[in-house]
């Protein structure tokens, strides 16, 4: 099995164990089609240690928005772009924790940065490979891309 497969199997497995674990949403799967666009929040999350990149989620508004009421427990809450950001990184401390802890047994030790809200630490992403996957949700779609380079 190729590092691509791998990556995408790994990654394809944490975001559902917090859809369906965490989420409640059992209807996550993956897609063959992006589902947010260049302008859509980003959240990014620098990644060290045996591997070094990033892993970034692009999300619509509408799908965080959706997140964010489920998070906070009213389906009619009113969400402000600060409680969006907040819902954003804490979703990618979840994803990527989850990400990190499965790639153990691939023999890889990593190290996470914070998550950032529309901020790309990585500029030059030609020097990294990449898995990029696109997801649809009960809550709506989005993508995940992992830019990685071995140490």
């Amino acid at each position: 099995m190729s590092n691509y497969e791998a990556y995408s199997k790994i990654l394809t497995k944490s975001v559902n164990h917090i859809f369906k674990k965490f989420l409640n949403d059992n209807g996550v799967t993956e897609v063959f089609e992006a589902q947010a666009s260049e302008k859509d929040p980003q959240i990014a999350i620098e990644i060290m240690g045996t591997l070094k990149g990033e892993l970034l989620i692009n999300m619509p508004q509408a799908t965080l928005t959706q997140i964010s009421r489920h998070f906070i427990g009213d389906p009619k809450a009113r969400i402000t772009k600060s409680v969006s950001a907040d819902v954003a990184g804490e979703l990618a401390n979840l994803i990527t924790g989850t990400f990190a802890n499965l790639m153990q047994y691939a023999e890889h030790d990593l190290i996470l940065s914070p998550p950032e809200f529309n901020d790309d630490p990585i500029s030059i992403k030609a020097l990294y490979d990449n898995v990029n996957m696109s997801f649809s949700s009960s809550f709506g779609g989005f993508d995940v891309d992992f830019y990685y380079r071995e140490n």
